[in-house]
């Protein structure tokens, strides 16, 4: 069996490049020899590889379940994938796993047959994983429910994947590397003062309005790229949080509702206000310099240099570099986050106003990601909203 990317192939007619589909096109009831099937003259690549598709679910069509010689390839692309579409994924998520079964498992299935795929295959495959992933798991899980699927739908008659050695595996890795270097960092209140105190030094303001978002609102990365200057109260000294920067399948930039779709309205402290306004006024007059127009309300408050999205590694970079120049703890950008909620809590010792400030819709989520940061929430406020929920 041929794959999709051996399939499908370029070639040159009159100096300008097409594309051909040479495929295995099953075997002739009749004959019993193998049919081979070549088609010419696609323009684009993305119109032979749906030739392609096309052939495939032809294939299944007439063999169906019971087809012995399916590969695992011809699954995953003519039932597995319109499954994928059906779940009503997020579309960041949806490009995530593509990327995952065309990175590592397509790479080591796609040419075996589905119904001869055994136990011993997926440890051979987690080896390979283990040897190049940190979180294997991530991929053997994704693995997992694309035969999980073919099981229910009587493409084989049992799931040979099992995820329980690899999850153990996982578990004495992390124990070995265990260390205080290895645990998720975050700013105590003295430190974010530090941190303060010399971002203000800066003379990039930008960066600094960046950052005091970060930590004084608490924003997700994807929130505060989304922001636009309709979505700031300057009246009433407010922020409104309802859109995220995603990426989609192609790992291009889109607007998408917050995390949990919910919406929320904070109070913008005085030191932030003040540094989102000297932005305002300096952003608008950069736009002139640069020959960029304006978009009023909905312009970005945070735009790359040509007033589209911002790439978010770009943020991470630069906090980097400034944190190694000041000497500061490395601290990431979502790190920020939890030293924001760390600081709330201490000054208010209110989770459930943590939880609104955060965006969390569930107050044990709150609970469960900052416990390495506030251990009192171990063994204090567990049982405290485990009688009140």
């Amino acid at each position: 069996m041929t794959t999709m990317d051996k399939a499908v192939k370029e070639y040159m007619k009159r100096g300008v490049p097409h594309y051909m589909v040479k495929m295995y096109g099953g075997i002739d009831p009749y004959t019993k020899k193998q049919i081979d099937i070549t088609k010419r003259g696609f323009k684009t690549k993305t119109e032979a590889k749906a030739f392609y598709a096309q052939k495939q679910a032809e294939m299944l069509q007439r063999n169906d379940t019971d087809n012995p010689n399916r590969t695992f390839e011809q699954f995953y692309h003519t039932y597995y994938e319109e499954y994928l579409q059906s779940c009503s994924l997020e579309k960041s998520t949806l490009g995530k796993i593509k990327g995952i079964f065309k990175n590592h498992i397509l790479p080591f299935y796609g040419d075996l047959k589905l119904k001869k795929i055994s136990y011993q295959d997926t440890l051979r495959s987690f080896e390979v994983w283990k040897e190049k992933l940190k979180k294997p798991s991530k991929v053997a899980i994704e693995l997992n429910k694309c035969l999980q699927e073919a099981v229910y739908n009587d493409f084989i008659p049992k799931n040979p994947v099992k995820l329980q050695g690899l999850r153990l595996w996982e578990k004495k890795e992390e124990k070995k590397k265990a260390n205080p270097q290895n645990k998720k960092l975050f700013y105590t209140s003295d430190e974010l003062d530090v941190f303060i105190q010399k971002l203000k030094t800066t003379d990039d303001i930008s960066k600094i309005a960046i950052f005091l978002v970060f930590v004084n609102l608490g924003l997700r990365k994807g929130e505060l790229l989304a922001l636009q200057w309709q979505d700031i109260d300057l009246q009433n000294q407010k922020i409104r949080i309802h859109q995220a920067v995603g990426a989609d399948e192609s790992n291009k930039p889109y607007i998408k509702s917050t995390k949990n779709s919910d919406e929320r309205t904070l109070d913008i402290d005085e030191e932030t206000f003040q540094a989102l306004l000297k932005w305002k006024e300096l952003q608008a007059e950069q736009l002139k310099w640069q020959n960029l127009e304006h978009q009023g309300d909905k312009q970005f408050i945070f735009p790359n240099n040509k007033n589209t999205f911002y790439n978010s590694s770009k943020l991470n970079t630069w906090l980097k570099k400034f944190q190694t120049q000041h000497g500061l703890k490395l601290v990431s950008v979502h790190g920020l986050r939890h030293s924001c909620a760390t600081r709330i809590y201490y000054q208010s010792n209110d989770v459930k106003f943590i939880q609104h400030f955060l965006g969390h819709t569930d107050i044990t989520t709150t609970i469960d990601t900052y416990i390495h940061c506030i251990p009192e929430l171990g063994n204090i406020l567990v049982k405290r909203f485990n009688r009140t929920a």
